[in-house]
């Protein structure tokens, strides 16, 4: 009950992130104690992660030989204590805190550090750290933990929007209109964040690029059934076969063994 009330008195990494995909209003009456907020006791792919967190965190310290501390706690904003983070770990030797998911997806990790950035940029700014370190259990595969900068433009703008919904809170006035304009915005300016110095980078206008995949997209059929032939060609050529030739196609095998189909006329 205590955990419950200290998340009312304040926004934490997992309200981030249901403000930042517009649940203003569950999140609204759940902090003022109109509902209670949902009961995950239940819900297997919550209580999943929850059991397999300590053990994630083990893994990751002794395949990277880290030192880490998992006795955090609750931190608060030096300037904002309504902002305030319940951390994972804290990595001694990065000085910065990790963050650990399990997930049911086949996605990255690249991806569910970006999905996650609300949490980890909240993360960030009431630890005034510059980095952090993140890391996902996705199925069973074994997880690789990866950086992920801070961003000034993207804090500021989860600031403002942190600082909107808590507003309605504080006064007790129900959000009526959400920014979803805006929030879409901020959720596309999430792909220049470098997840592992990587970034991601729109194409959609760029007429090269437009062009080269009309060209992909209009050859895939072509180039599947090119490479079925050619598996075709070469399954035909027995063992004791260095070389094969008819209607144009030449088969060779070379000192390794392997057969290399191409057409006649190419050099």
């Amino acid at each position: 009950m205590a955990n419950v009330m200290n998340r009312a008195n304040g926004i934490g990494g997992s309200d981030a992130m249901r403000i930042m995909n517009g649940d203003w209003n569950s999140l609204y009456r759940e902090k003022l104690g109109i509902d209670q907020p949902e009961d995950l006791s239940n819900v297997f792919k919550v209580q999943l992660g929850i059991w397999t967190e300590s053990f994630h965190i083990q893994w990751l310290a002794r395949q990277n030989n880290l030192d880490i501390d998992v006795s955090i706690g609750r931190i608060e904003h030096a300037d904002e204590p309504w902002l305030f983070a319940h951390l994972d770990a804290w990595i001694k030797s990065e000085d910065t805190f990790l963050e650990v998911k399990h997930s049911g997806s086949h996605a990255n990790s690249h991806e569910k550090a970006r999905y996650y950035m609300p949490q980890l940029q909240h993360y960030m700014m009431v630890t005034k750290k510059r980095h952090c370190m993140f890391s996902v259990i996705c199925g069973n595969t074994e997880p690789n933990m990866i950086r992920v900068d801070y961003d000034a433009d993207y804090q500021l703008q989860l600031f403002k929007m942190e600082k909107a919904f808590w507003w309605h809170v504080q006064n007790k006035i129900e959000p009526e209109i959400i920014p979803n304009a805006e929030l879409e915005r901020i959720e596309k300016s999430v792909e220049s964040i470098p997840v592992d110095n990587l970034i991601v980078v729109d194409m959609e206008n760029n007429n090269e690029w437009t062009s080269a995949a009309i060209d992909y997209a209009e050859t895939i059929g072509a180039a599947k059934k090119h490479e079925e032939a050619k598996d075709t060609l070469r399954g035909m050529i027995a063992d004791n076969v260095g070389e094969a030739y008819g209607v144009g196609i030449i088969a060779k095998r070379d000192k390794r063994g392997r057969v290399s189909i191409r057409a006649a006329k190419e050099k």
